[in-house]
Parts: structure tokens; sequence; C-alpha cells
């Protein structure tokens, strides 16, 4: 048995040219049996094409195609597949070599303070933003939109004649959107998909958990999910909502939540962009872990019920030692700083 171990970026690549050749136009017989072969080989390569179908919208035809394939059986012997690329026409073909072309560059600029690449050919408009962390920068895209980065945030852009479409990579962004009927703005973070018309909103992607907050208008949000109910046959679904002005959403693998945000919440959520941090007592594991995604300080908390300390304050982006001397003045946490940007953070100097 031949095992592989899928390269995410390849797949991405791959999904994305076979989306390419499937809005070009219906695929033949041999096309939709390679398709088929393609996305069962791994959870990953079906999740991926599932995704991207979605911004395209088109799920519908692309379900079709993929009526009963079982992306969690086990590949026991490897095909190669008709080479999707070959079918993409050359203005496809650049955009999406130019997608991964920047994400490449953009790893090899992040020691940077800020990253820009911009692609432009023919009626495709192509951009990939870089914060480094503890930096904040405001871009405005081709069509007037903004969208302001918070540290650490890659987000990318690809605009053409029939869509407008943005990946949140990492990080946190606020996207204010211009209206366009004919081309409404999306939004891909994790497996959610925001789409939005007119709006402003702020999108927060750590690790597996995608955070949206609606600061004007309303958005729909899509959600690819796993359906584990049936343990013999994993099922893909979309769930989809309208989210209003004034709603936060939290989303993970397991876990999905809706909660009203006060404007007092609001303010708390966007002070970032006017570089501070406010806490209104959340306990003291949650105030390092926002602390630190600012600085490449990483804290450590020795003693179990300090987690649970809770802190308020408003904190100055980029000042670590005026934070960490409040917290040790201000609720009695010691702290000792190690070797390699370590900082512990106990209850009693004498530990």
């Amino acid at each position: 048995m031949l095992v592989e171990f899928p390269d995410p970026k390849t797949i991405e690549s791959e999904a994305a040219a076979w989306i390419a050749r499937l809005d070009r136009g219906g695929l033949s017989e041999e096309e939709c049996v390679a398709v088929r072969e393609w996305a069962g080989r791994s959870p990953e390569h079906y999740a991926s094409i599932r995704r991207l179908a979605d911004i395209w919208s088109d799920l519908d035809s692309l379900a079709e195609i993929l009526d009963g394939v079982e992306p969690y059986a086990p590949v026991r012997e490897v095909r190669r597949s008709p080479n999707p690329s070959a079918w993409l026409t050359p203005v496809r073909a650049g955009v999406f070599a130019s997608v991964i072309i920047a994400v490449v560059i953009g790893a090899l600029f992040s020691n940077s303070d800020y990253y820009r690449a911009v692609t432009t050919r023919e009626s495709s408009w192509l951009a990939s933003y870089l914060t480094a962390i503890g930096k904040q920068q405001t871009v405005t895209l081709r069509d007037g939109s903004r969208v302001q980065l918070n540290t650490d945030t890659i987000v990318e852009v690809d605009f053409d004649d029939r869509q407008r479409q943005a990946r949140l990579v990492r990080g946190e962004a606020l996207f204010e959107i211009i209206p366009d009927q004919s081309r409404p703005f999306l939004v891909r973070a994790g497996t959610s998909v925001i789409r939005a018309v007119g709006t402003a909103f702020v999108v927060k992607l750590t690790g597996d958990e995608m955070e949206l907050t609606i600061k004007e208008g309303r958005v729909e949000l899509k959600s690819l999910k796993d359906d584990t109910q049936n343990r013999a046959k994993k099922e893909l679904t979309i769930a989809s909502a309208l989210i209003d002005a004034g709603q936060t959403v939290k989303l993970n693998k397991k876990i999905q939540t809706l909660e009203e945000t006060t404007e007092e919440e609001m303010d708390r959520k966007l002070a970032w962009r006017d570089g501070l941090i406010i806490f209104s007592g959340e306990p003291l594991n949650y105030v390092v872990e926002e602390i630190g995604r600012y600085t490449p300080v990483k804290f450590v908390i020795t003693d179990p019920e300090l987690s649970m300390l809770r802190i308020g304050g408003r904190f100055k982006i980029g000042e670590t030692d005026a934070m960490l001397e409040v917290l040790e003045t201000g609720f009695g946490v010691y702290i000792e700083r190690g070797s390699n940007d370590l900082v512990y953070l106990s209850a009693d100097s004498q530990e």
C-alpha cells in the first residue's frame, strides 16, 4: 500500500484549478471521473474543493459530480488523474499561480513590518498583505473597500469582473465593504465564507476558531461543518445564517455561538485600531494570550489558580514592560523573566 502525506498548499492549488475548469463549462465524462478520484484521495482533498466551490457559488453542480465519493476510504492504489492546470485559461493560470507566489514571498518577508504584493493580469487583480507581530496597517482595495489588518495578519485578495473575494489566512482584520450588488464581497476564513454587499465587520482567526463581529449592516455566513453523528460515514455540510450589526459569532470544529455585542464591547474589540488593548474583567489566561498576539514574548502562568484572576485596564500595544509592571504592582502577579523571551507569572515570589 502506498501512503501519501498530502501537502496543503498543493491541494489548495489543485482544487483551485479544478474549480476554474468547472467554471469554464461542464466537465467531460473523463474529467468527472478524474475529479472524483482526486477528491476521494483524502478528507483534505474533498474539503478543499468543496470550500472553493462554495466561494465560487458553484457548489450544487460540483456536489452532483461528487455524489457518492467517500473521501475517508484508504487509498490502495494511486492513479494519476489528468492535470487540472492543463485546462486553465492563461488568465486563470496566472491568477492562481500568483496567489501561490504571493504566499511564498509573504513567508520570506515575514520579518518585515508590512508586506504588499499586487499582481494585475487583464481583468484580474490580486493582492497579498501581511503585518508583522505588533504592527497594524490599513489598505484600500481596487473597488474602494478598506481592510485594516491587526497584528500578525495575512489577507489575500482576488478581484475580477465577476467577483470580489478575500481570504484571511491568519490574524484579524476589519473589512469595510463598498456596495456592489453585481459583485458581493466574499471573505473566507478557515472553513467559513462571509458574504457581504455593503457592510463593516471584523474577522479573527485563531487556530481552528473563527470569530465574526458585525459593526455595520448584515452578512450571510456559510460554514463547512463535519457531521460526525453517523460514525459509519462522515458528511460535509454547509450551514448558513444571516448575522446582523451588533452580533458576534464564534465557530470552531465543535461549537457555534451567537451573542449580542454592546457598543462598549464593540469599542473594546476595535481598540487595536487606536493602538490599545482594553480588558474589563477577563481572566488572566485570556489576557496574556491576547497580549501575546502583539509581542514575541511568551507568557507562562505557573499557578493554575492564578489563571482565573480577573484583569481590567487599558494597555498600549507594544509596551509589554509597562503591561507587566501593571500586572505586578496592580494585581499582585509575580513576574520572572527567563531565557528565549519567556516570562513566568506566579502568585508567590517564593515559588
